[in-house]
């Protein structure tokens, strides 16, 4: 009977483990929050394209997107935190590819909110048990972002309050027309 009641127990501690990492987010394998940048192998696939300014790490791009089977995935960049810790990854999508990453993303994650179809840009988020995931797109672009967000680096980085202690960035100044 002990034996029964700790098979029970330890199959119970599984099972809720296994459902709390199905709502993880872990785009491309790399989890958010846990995997550092310096676990993450150098290569060809993977350049070091600078430092992220709001971040303070690494900012990695991956260039072998074939492998990740994701049809319509053009781009996917990888950003650290000054502790070395994966605090976003953004994949850019084909527009085409719109209607299976939110099929996908609705099928994997809660979703929290989405605009209404006829504006002029699109926005949705969804909630993940390690962090939140938006999607990004104009209305008539070519092209959609899918942003990972590790839990808390979102408002630790872009959030602004009136307090003396946070202030927003300085303004910056136009260096010519785009």
């Amino acid at each position: 009977m002990k034996t029964l009641a700790l098979f029970c127990a330890a199959l119970l501690t599984s099972a809720v483990a296994h459902a709390e990492t199905l709502n993880a987010a872990a785009p491309l394998g790399v989890e958010l929050g846990k995997t550092t940048c310096t676990r993450m192998p150098s290569g060809p696939d993977r350049t070091k394209t600078g430092t992220s300014p709001w971040a303070g790490g690494d900012t990695i791009e991956i260039r072998n997107l074939e492998r990740f089977k994701l049809p319509g995935l053009t781009k996917a960049t990888v950003n650290c935190d000054q502790h070395d810790t994966v605090a976003l990854v953004t994949l850019n999508f084909d527009r085409s590819a719109m209607d299976d990453v939110v099929r996908q993303l609705d099928a994997r994650y809660e979703s929290k909110r989405k605009t209404d179809a006829n504006a002029e840009n699109g926005y949705a988020e969804w909630a993940a048990a390690n962090g939140g995931i938006e999607m990004l797109y104009a209305r008539d672009g070519k092209a959609l972002v899918v942003a990972y967000w590790a839990k808390g680096a979102k408002a630790k980085y872009f959030s602004y309050s009136a307090t003396r202690d946070k202030q927003p960035p300085a303004a910056v100044t136009p260096q010519g027309q785009l």
